[in-house]
């Protein structure tokens, strides 16, 4: 959630707009696109007791489910006593009012157990039975309304992920060889019809007299014809066509593209299953805290016309209706013009009808919703995985939501003030704070927060919350017309002072190839930690070493402070000797004068020296030079000389290092240089890049 910073150590955490309120949770709500929550909703629970409700199928009055772990088919009974506008129960709350999953209310029951650790995909035959398929293995199987299970059909293939009736045939997409089987409707003469040359037929849909497959690892969209190799209706950026949907006049195909780019939405589903592949032993059971892979997800539609004319969708534009980073989209659910998307994070289902127009109306407990169907003028249905389940979307209108925003971190224990929520109808308010990200038993009881009207919406305050540094908040939508359109706290962080981690000066900058000396302006440098990020001020003062307090001299002018962390000082200005530098940081600028808090530390002792050393008359004994040289300031750095004006050269320390304010200091004349009156030049360095310089004349 967007967070901004105050003056004084307030802060604000804002929840107004779809991004930031879809980060959120619902139970009966749906996030409008245009960043309103409304009642909308209910979702009512059937348990199912293996790890993975994979697929969805409609059947009369009820649902059937096929199931992962045990390949298990079971039947859902919709819930209908509760008619709109009448109020539900509101869904269970566990210890401390963390979140647990809704009452379960719906009648589940067993209808068959197959061979096989997937139900991968279920059609209704004509005359009411049902056709199921199993992974691993291309195995089709028959079940009656009574639950009994004979053979279908036995396909080449490792996986079915799609059945569709169509025409007075059955169809089966299937991997890893990316075909698509016909067989008439009692399992007879299976063909291929279409060979994508790609490794899985993920999706299959009837559009007027046509079949349109998507297919992965291209996300390429094809139509089905005479021709085995179809016709190519349209190539997407993305590694799958995971799932396909008419809404109105408008073909709406969802694109997954994932980081890994071997992986792919089925492949996630091996890694629920805690299996490398869906063609080995049975599996284990739910993988845990395995998180999903790092996918994005997509959901483009095109025009086809009054008539679904397909052959627009190799020429009109495609439009961009959703686009979703960190999870993928794995099944789709028309809804009149609108679609219902099925996707990978939190459980959650989008009704989406538009480029612009995308809610979020249901959040489960699960991890992944993997399917999605729908009664005949009944409720729609979402099978979830990562937590086997079965919800029941009530169509009616909840009487009663509640939306909770993503829990808050205030990176600190803080106080906590005024909240601030707009929006019409009946509100209601609670919070609760505690010290981890998820609510434990650790946190604190909810606390009902009493609202009043305020010209900037409705008020309440947070005073009441112990300092803690995780705060959630849980708005109810208490009437049908009862909306949210934002949500604002203020809070202020428990202040931690600066850090100062060094404070360092810059030594001189010269080389020994150098002829003049080095800038008397040097970098005093420190490092700091803000710690809670709050903007700082810094006060660099000077003093002699060891000296009183009293004796500090501010270095910037008019002892003004500065918000970087380096400011220039003239040594020039100084007197020679040895020093120290302290800076105070404060973080006055966030919290105030009287609430800020400050830190500081000394620097090093440091020589100031800007006398130049002195050397003695040079003197010469055969071809040898030597010359004594002196500095007051600190030791003599090197000596070079030059003869007749020639290159400088370097000359040595007598003892062999150069590291005494005296030093004896010789080189060696040229064994090439004439007899006679020469001149030379002797210039000597000390520590601080002073030079000294002194010419003679000698004879050789």
């Amino acid at each position: 959630m967007p967070t901004s910073a105050l003056a004084g150590g307030t802060r604000t955490l804002k929840v107004s707009d779809y991004a930031s309120l879809d980060r959120g949770e619902t139970q009966g709500a749906a996030i409008e696109s245009d960043g309103t929550v409304t009642v909308g909703y209910l979702p009512q629970r059937g348990e199912v007791k293996q790890t993975t409700a994979f697929s969805c199928v409609a059947d009369g009055k009820s649902v059937l489910i096929g199931t992962a772990d045990e390949a298990s088919i079971l039947r859902v009974y919709p819930n209908l006593s509760n008619k709109a506008g009448k109020k539900t129960k509101p869904s269970k709350r566990g210890k401390k009012g963390q979140k647990v999953s809704p009452e379960a209310t719906l009648k589940v029951e067993k209808v068959a157990a197959l061979d096989g650790v997937l139900v991968s995909a279920m059609v209704k035959l004509p005359g009411g039975a049902l056709v199921a398929a199993t992974v691993p293995g291309g195995k089709l199987v028959k079940v009656s309304k009574k639950g009994k299970v004979s053979d279908f059909a036995t396909l080449p293939a490792e996986q079915i992920w799609s059945l569709v009736v169509h025409k007075g045939k059955l169809y089966a997409a299937t991997g890893p060889k990316g075909e698509l089987y016909s067989m008439s409707l009692d399992g007879k003469s299976p063909k291929v019809v279409f060979d994508a040359n790609e490794k899985d037929i993920l999706s299959v849909l009837p559009v007027g007299d046509d079949l349109v497959v998507g297919v992965s690892p291209q996300a390429n969209l094809y139509r089905v014809t005479d021709d085995v190799e179809g016709e190519l209706l349209h190539s997407f950026s993305g590694d799958e066509v995971r799932a396909l949907a008419i809404a109105g006049n408008k073909l709406v195909v969802a694109i997954n593209t994932f980081e890994d780019r071997k992986l792919g939405s089925l492949d996630a589903l091996s890694k629920t299953l805690q299996r490398t592949s869906l063609t080995g032993t049975m599996p284990t059971g739910m993988a845990g805290n395995e998180r999903p892979p790092s996918a994005h997800g997509e959901l483009h539609a095109v025009d086809l016309g009054p008539k679904l004319d397909l052959a627009r969708s190799t020429e009109a534009p495609w439009e961009q209706w959703l686009d979703r980073t960190d999870q993928y989209f794995t099944s789709l659910l028309s809804q009149g013009k609108s679609v219902m998307v099925g996707t990978s994070q939190s459980g959650k289902v989008y009704r989406v009808s538009g480029p612009r127009s995308a809610a979020t109306v249901a959040d489960f407990d699960e991890r992944q919703t993997t399917a999605l169907c729908q009664l005949p003028k009944g409720p729609a249905f979402a099978a979830t995985a990562h937590g086997a389940a079965v919800y029941q979307l009530r169509a009616a209108s909840a009487s009663q939501a509640k939306y909770r925003p993503k829990v808050h971190d205030a990176i600190h224990p803080s106080k906590w003030g005024a909240v601030v929520l707009r929006g019409s109808g009946k509100i209601s308010l609670r919070a609760r704070v505690g010290p981890t990200d998820k609510p434990d038993d650790r946190w604190s009881d909810w606390v009902n927060i009493t609202l009043s009207s305020g010209k900037d919406g409705r008020r309440g305050s947070l005073a009441k919350l112990a300092k803690r540094r995780y705060v959630e908040l849980e708005v109810g939508l208490n009437t049908a017309d009862s909306t949210l359109r934002s949500l604002e706290a203020f809070y202020a962080p428990e202040n931690l002072a600066p850090l100062l981690t060094q404070v360092s000066i810059d030594d001189p900058k010269f080389k020994k190839s150098d002829v003049s000396e080095p800038s008397s302006s040097v970098k005093i440098k420190w490092k700091v930690d803000a710690r809670d990020d709050d903007d700082l001020l810094y006060d660099v003062r000077i003093r002699p070493e060891g000296g009183s307090s009293g004796e500090w001299i501010a270095v910037t002018k008019d002892g003004e402070p500065v918000t970087g962390t380096e400011v220039s000082l003239d040594l020039s200005t100084v007197p020679d000797g040895v020093y120290e530098v302290g800076v105070r940081a404060s973080d006055e600028p966030a919290n105030g004068s009287a609430a800020a808090r400050t830190d500081e530390l000394v620097s090093d002792p440091f020589v100031v020296d800007r006398q130049r050393p002195s050397v003695g008359t040079p003197t010469v004994k055969g071809e040898r030079v030597t010359a004594i040289a002196t500095d007051d300031g600190g030791y003599i750095h090197d000596a070079s000389y030059s003869v007749d004006g020639g290159r400088f050269r370097t000359a040595s320390a007598q003892d062999g290092v150069f590291d005494s304010p005296k030093e004896v200091v010789e080189f060696n004349l040229p064994d090439d240089l004439r007899p006679g009156a020469h001149r030379v030049v002797l210039r000597v360095r000390d520590a601080s890049g002073n030079l000294a310089t002194i010419p003679v004349v000698i004879k050789k």
